[in-house]
């Protein structure tokens, strides 16, 4: 959906699931939402990747919007670290505070936006804004033309996380699973960029790693 981002749209799919901050302390979800947040720090040049794969925040640039605050602050006050073992790390914390203070913040943005309502500890999202989300998603998986970037990178998180074969039925989840390895695999998707295609290797291999 125009306007919002491919984090943003997977909180959505997330809150349309479970509408809880806990449902982030599910170590797929979590990963997923931490992966996906520092894939936008790198594309907006918020955050570099030295020669040795560690993570390095840009000395004077601020966080992109203002639900990257939280990740960005807490990578920069810890040892340089690759992407993977920062995310796993985090996911693995005991209480998980790092994730859901960086998912309270996401929420609180959409909230604040008009995307979400809030009630208590209860989000709930527009259920037709997110309908359009997941249509225009499995419109784009199933299309002879190149999917978009923004939307197999949202695929890529759906995959991941498990929400897939929540989210559709049986028959979509599938197609847009095999639709995911096919541009993930093909050299003919020029929208499709490097960087959105190792972030797809890097997680399945997290989420791997992770799995209770």
């Amino acid at each position: 959906m125009d306007g919002l981002s491919y984090t943003q749209e997977f909180v959505l799919c997330v809150l349309n699931q479970k509408p809880k901050i806990s449902a982030f302390k599910d170590r797929k979800v979590a990963a997923c939402l931490m992966l996906s947040e520092i894939v936008e720090l790198l594309r907006a040049g918020a955050m570099e990747l030295t020669p040795a794969n560690r993570m390095v925040v840009a000395q004077v640039t601020k966080a992109p919007t203002n639900y990257l605050v939280p990740i960005t602050e807490d990578i920069k006050k810890r040892q340089p670290q690759s992407v993977n073992n920062y995310v796993r790390d985090a996911v693995l914390s005991v209480r998980k505070r790092r994730v859901t203070k960086i998912a309270e913040v996401m929420c609180d943005d959409l909230v604040k936006a008009g995307y979400l309502e809030v009630d208590g500890k209860t989000y709930y999202d527009n259920q037709t804004l997110t309908d359009r989300i997941l249509t225009q998603l499995y419109q784009d998986a199933v299309a002879k033309k190149e999917p978009s970037e923004k939307n197999s990178m949202l695929a890529i998180l759906l995959v991941n996380s498990g929400l897939v074969y929540q989210i559709f039925p049986k028959q979509e989840a599938e197609t847009i699973e095999l639709r995911l390895k096919e541009v993930m695999k093909s050299d003919q998707y020029h929208l499709i960029s490097d960087v959105i295609k190792r972030i797809n290797k890097d997680l399945a291999s997290i989420i791997d790693a992770v799995r209770a």
